[in-house]
């Protein structure tokens, strides 16, 4: 049995339908996916601030030019928005600005 043009576009419509049906949606958390850059971890705040920790030794309130870079390094092209309001707390550089 031949299936003509038409009724074999519809069919192949209908197979890629009911394949798009499933696709789980990404999960919603309340917390943003960190960002990734080897020995650096980054966050996104709910206020748009940069969070920019260290892998194993935490950053220390002397290591502001070097989170700077990892944060510029997360940022892309346009770097990020650093500035007077930069912040360290608890092990991590805080860049209220965010990303450029």
């Amino acid at each position: 049995m031949m299936i003509g043009r038409g009724m074999g576009r519809m069919m192949y419509i209908a197979a890629l339908a009911a394949l798009a049906g499933c696709a789980a949606p990404a999960p919603k958390t309340s917390e943003p996916a960190p960002l990734g850059l080897a020995g650096y971890t980054a966050l996104k705040g709910q206020g748009g601030e940069l969070i920019v920790k260290r892998a194993g030794t935490p950053f220390t309130n002397s290591d502001g030019a070097e989170a700077k870079r990892a944060a510029n390094s997360f940022c892309g092209a346009n770097g990020a928005v650093t500035g007077t309001e930069d912040n360290f707390r608890d092990g991590a550089w805080i860049f209220p600005g965010g990303c450029a």
